[in-house]
This record gives structure tokens, sequence and C-alpha cells, in this order.
């Protein structure tokens, strides 16, 4: 999608990219062929496609995401998928600078791993360095800031939050009620939420009670695990409001295997 993608070259909008399509410029190949393109910035339209096409040669993902709108970084997803971070963080739950990350859960489409505070949490921060594309939900607003913040890092790769994205498409609300309303389930995580995730935390440094971790990390992982069905969905979404460019929607992924378990009698205790 991204090659047929024109909306982050400077003064093209809405209306002057779904122009283009229609005048037979889909990819940044027709419209320099054509040379039907123009816009500001020095240079001319030639120069800044040809830097575009060196850039996504180059897997400069944060180029193109320092120039799309939040609600269009959805068109980064098929270019980058193979660099992708799905990344969701669980906090004490109190406002920075009292609030401390207690796990962070990262699934890059093959591998999950953990991360908890006073074990490896201090790893997270050369982990993701790495990847091209990072994918939260309302991560822009939450995960990223807290992360560069207790990390003392920059996250310099293209970020697709997938809360602008999906509202963009009608979804709004949070992450649960968004995949409530397309049918995911969580099994016996059902209903379990970011205040559970601060009790099941509380429980664990208070008893020591590794079912608490165990079903915090568990939590935790679902999330990211989610956000990888919700990226595809939210693409294939969007790209079916377009007119017919050449970009094959993207397969459903199946399922991933979360590695931790939930302990039902441990949400039971603390959510009654």
């Amino acid at each position: 999608m991204i090659r047929s993608t024109f909306r982050h070259l400077p003064g093209v909008g809405p209306g002057k990219e779904a122009r283009l399509w229609q005048d037979g410029c889909l990819t940044w190949d027709d419209a320099l062929a054509r040379g039907r393109l123009s816009c500001r910035g020095g240079g001319g339209a030639a120069a800044h496609l040809e830097e575009s096409k060196a850039r996504h040669e180059a897997g400069d993902a944060q180029w193109f995401g320092e120039r799309l709108a939040p609600a269009e970084q959805w068109r980064l997803f098929s270019a980058y998928r193979h660099s992708v971070a799905y990344v969701d963080i669980e906090t004490t739950g109190m406002a920075w600078p009292m609030a401390h990350i207690t796990s962070i859960a990262l699934y890059d489409g093959v591998t999950v791993r953990t991360y908890v505070h006073g074990e490896n949490l201090e790893a997270f921060a050369d982990d993701i360095l790495p990847y091209r594309l990072l994918v939260t939900f309302n991560g822009r607003s939450f995960d990223a800031p807290f992360i560069e913040r207790s990390f003392g890092i920059r996250l310099r790769m293209a970020h697709l939050d997938l809360r602008p994205v999906l509202r963009a498409a009608g979804y709004t609300g949070g992450l649960k009620r968004i995949e409530h309303s397309l049918g995911m389930g969580r099994g016996d995580l059902e209903g379990v939420d970011g205040f559970t995730a601060v009790l099941l935390w509380q429980h664990y440094e208070r008893t020591g009670d590794v079912r608490a971790l165990e079903t915090l990390l568990a939590y935790n992982v679902e999330d990211v695990l989610s956000l990888e069905q919700l990226a595809v969905f939210a693409y294939n979404r969007h790209l079916a409001e377009l007119p017919p460019l050449p970009v094959a929607t993207l397969p459903q992924c199946g399922c991933a295997h979360n590695p931790w378990n939930a302990h039902p009698e441990v949400l039971a205790r603390l959510t009654r």
C-alpha cells in the first residue's frame, strides 16, 4: 500500500490523492511516468517521489511515519510487517512520575517476549530498538511516552497506534470493547482490565504468589496478540474503502500461542 500512497507528500490531501488514482496514477512509478503530480517543497514532485522510493528501499519506515497522520499509519503495515513490534505495557496505575512499569509484552509476529519489573525489565530497551514499526493501542498517548521516560530512550520507528486507525474505520472505545464488537474472546481472561492488572501486581508484590504474576503476564500477552489481529483487520477494512489499487488484502493471522496461563482462582479472589 505504501507505494500507492501520496498522502505523505507535501500539499497532497485525500482529494488530491483520489484524483491521482482516478487519473491512473496508482503507484509512484505511474505518477513519475505520467508527470501528473505537483506538490509543495523544493525539488518538485519528481524529487519527492524519488526520495520516497529511496526511503522505502532503505526500509526507512520512520520517514513515512513522520509524514503520515496517525489515522493513516495503517498504510505502512504490509510493507514493514516483517519488522514489527506489537507492544503493551502494564503499570502500577498511578500518574507519572509516581508510577512505574510492572510488565511489558513484546510480540514480533513470531516470538513473544515478556519483561518484568525487578527481573529483566531493563532488557526491553535494547530489544525494541531494531524494529522498524511499532504497533500499539493508545500507545501514542500512553505506552510510548511512558517507555521513553522510564528507559531514557527514543523510540525511533514508525508508530501505528490502532486507536485512531480503528476510530477512522468506525470502531470507537477501548481495546476490549472493539475486540468484543469483532467477536474476539479472551477465555479465562474475559472481563479482566487494566485495573485488575494493577491488583494482580500488588498481590504478587505483597504475597510473592507467582500465580498472580503469571496471570498478569498472560493478560499482558493477550493484548499484543490481539494487536496483530486488529492490525490486519484495520488494514483490510481501510483498503476496502479505497478505489481498486494494485494492493492485495492480508490474510488474517492465526492465533499465536500465549506462553502464560491465567489462574482463575486468583482472579476470583481479587475481583470479588
